[in-house]
């Protein structure tokens, strides 16, 4: 069962937390301006000043790890690593990464990236869900 407790809002569009439970979760929603207030709560203002990696213990630094390799459990890339074109993307990603720049403007790579775009293509693993409205017309079937 959902509880939902409503808040008023006023006319320069600030407004109180509305807040919504649904079983032992439960959400807050804020306006803008209370967005843009100061963090009152002590124990949110220790979190916001901890470093991440204190927070998080599996600390995420990004699509690149410390010694230049691919992380591909970042965020930014988990969902290329786990479509159907996983395999592919993988190695596209580790031959660029290997790679100079000069080897990239003669052209290295181009199989891996034919073999990721061939897959992407043949798969539809990227295509927009039919009439998602985020390409401005619908995908045929």
């Amino acid at each position: 069962m959902a509880s939902q407790s409503a808040s008023s809002s006023s006319s320069d569009g600030s407004s109180s937390a509305t807040s919504i439970s649904q079983q032992k979760d439960q959400l807050y929603f804020i306006g803008e301006q209370e967005f843009w207030e100061p963090i009152q709560d002590e124990y949110i203002k220790k979190i916001a000043e901890t470093p991440s990696e204190d927070v998080y213990p599996s600390f995420n630094p990004g699509p690149t790890k410390a010694d230049g390799s691919m992380n591909f459990e970042c965020h930014c890339v988990g969902h290329l690593v786990a479509s159907p074109c996983g395999f592919e993307f993988r190695n596209v990603i580790t031959c660029q990464k290997k790679a100079s720049d000069a080897d990239m403007e003669a052209g290295a790579c181009a199989d891996e990236m034919m073999a990721f775009m061939d897959c992407a293509m043949r798969t539809e693993c990227f295509k927009a869900a039919k009439g998602d409205g985020k390409d401005g017309a619908e995908s045929k079937d």
